[in-house]
């Protein structure tokens, strides 16, 4: 059956969670944040009003289905990840804005692209994800960012849309792994966002 077209109406998003992911931070903390998606004009406004180290992987592109061949070991995929995210070895950060990845990731990816990750989790990492809300219907390919603290920002990404992967509300929950959900709101556009806290410190 062919799924249902939506579109991307306008470029802001507003979000009930982004508050709250930022809440334990203060304006004296020196903020490290890893973005999975590309460098945003309005990401980088938005965090060049605080002292912030601020990572853009690049990640969410044509090419995701590279971390989905099942030929590849769970080995092979940590250390294609490790390769991709290239982060500096002892970092922590203290945001990680994981946008709509999982969406296009398969399970044994989405594990291993977390125990990637795992290293640089400490016990107040928090993190955002974008999330499907019906499988039946088509989610836009799109690039995120942040407007301000409760407005997101988004644009439609012109590049070829990479498989998507549903994943249930249970499967995902089991998947985060080191992360749990803490709360999920609705967004426009067959699309929910998730606030993920750390569950337990790797």
């Amino acid at each position: 059956m062919e799924q249902a077209q939506t579109t991307v109406e306008n470029t802001a998003l507003s979000s009930a969670l982004l508050a709250s992911l930022f809440s334990q931070i203060t304006e004296e903390q020196d903020l490290k944040i890893l973005d999975m998606g590309m460098a945003t004009p309005a990401t980088v406004n938005f965090f060049g009003q605080v002292k912030t180290q601020l990572q853009f992987c690049g990640l969410i592109d044509s090419h995701l289905e590279q971390y989905n061949n099942p030929e590849n070991t769970h080995a092979e995929r940590v250390a294609i990840f490790k390769s991709s995210l290239n982060i500096q070895a002892g970092i922590k950060f203290d945001v990680i804005l994981f946008w709509d990845i999982f969406c296009y990731l398969s399970a044994p990816a989405m594990v291993a692209l977390l125990e990637a990750l795992a290293p640089h989790f400490h016990s107040r990492t928090r993190a955002h994800s974008i999330g499907q809300l019906n499988a039946r219907q088509k989610m836009v390919f799109s690039e995120y960012g942040i407007n301000k603290i409760d407005e997101l920002y988004q644009q439609p990404n012109d590049s070829e849309q990479p498989k998507l992967y549903s994943h249930t509300r249970h499967d995902f929950g089991r998947l985060l792994g080191y992360l749990r959900v803490d709360r999920s709101c609705l967004l426009s556009g067959n699309r929910v966002e998730n606030l993920l806290l750390l569950n337990q410190e790797p």
